[in-house]
């Protein structure tokens, strides 16, 4: 089957052969239909030996199932998650990490959502944002961004979408997906009792001291957090990730895709999230005869 391999951080990605997976005791193999693209892929390029294989989310078909696993997976439309290895036509993973798909929710769509809306969710949820609150979104029109806008204004908050030169607000909430020197002015920005979530780092890690006057004007009780879905367990991702999907399927929530390409596009879609100004998710599909 086809792969798309890393070959170290300043190679292009390249295609290759390689053995399809077998499902091992508690695994199942999806036969993948989209394959979400994001900057984490982007970041592990620069971090991972040569031979890495990148991509953590994908969408397909349930093909075969291990010792263990329930047969019932057998067949089922699915979103499954993984540390990495995505880029490829077939994933072999734990039955633990693979969430059974609404009728009605396409696979672009599973992966336009997945992994992005488990992280805008549990941002939410880490802050406590509340309606009549007004949240800051660093990174409003990304795959992450986009979903954290919607889902605050659904809880009836006050949205205000953090752009370049944007002046400044005061606000009870800061969602950062961007990070980087512009965090020090987000701190500025919060009321009392404000909090303040990182959860991505695109523009670079913020200077050391940025958080101080959290500190030095402490009696205004603001809190700092950052989140990362590796910190939860396992089952607590598969459950929010069933809502997240029940909630794509009722329209309540529209996951954005930014565009498709070819899995042997790899590179340039790459090339399109560094340069930036994407609004929403790119998505690679397999089958280039599914690309719009």
């Amino acid at each position: 089957m086809r792969a798309i391999v890393s070959k170290g951080a300043q190679a292009e990605l390249i295609a290759m052969d390689i053995a399809p997976p077998t499902a091992g005791s508690g695994e199942v193999v999806v036969d993948v239909r989209a394959i979400g693209v994001g900057r984490v892929d982007l970041i592990m390029r620069q971090l991972m030996p040569a031979d890495f294989i990148p991509g953590i989310e994908v969408a397909g078909i349930v093909t075969s199932v291990g010792a263990d696993v329930d047969p019932r997976w057998g067949d089922r439309r699915v979103f499954a998650r993984m540390q990495a290895g995505g880029y490829t036509e077939q994933v072999v993973v734990s039955e633990d990490d693979v969430v059974a798909l609404p009728d009605g929710v396409a696979f672009e769509s599973a992966v336009a959502s997945g992994v992005n809306a488990l992280v805008a969710r549990f941002c939410i949820a880490k802050a406590q944002l509340i309606a009549g609150e007004t949240v800051l979104v660093r990174g409003a029109q990304g795959g992450i961004g986009h979903l954290v806008v919607q889902m605050a204004r659904i809880l009836g908050a006050q949205v205000i979408e953090g752009r370049k030169n944007s002046p400044p607000v005061p606000a009870d909430v800061v969602i950062d997906l961007v990070a980087g020197s512009g965090a020090r002015a987000c701190i500025e920005q919060l009321n009392a009792n404000g909090r303040y979530v990182i959860a991505g780092i695109s523009a670079g890690m913020p200077p050391a001291d940025f958080a101080g006057p959290l500190l030095t004007d402490f009696r205004r009780s603001r809190s700092l957090m950052t989140l990362s879905l590796d910190s939860y367990p396992p089952s607590v991702v598969s459950y929010a990730a069933k809502e997240v999907f029940t909630d794509v399927a009722a329209g309540k929530i529209t996951p954005i895709v930014a565009e498709t390409m070819s899995l042997s596009q790899a590179n340039a879609a790459h090339r399109l999230l560094e340069a930036g100004g994407i609004v929403g998710k790119v998505v690679l599909l397999p089958d280039p005869r599914m690309v719009r």
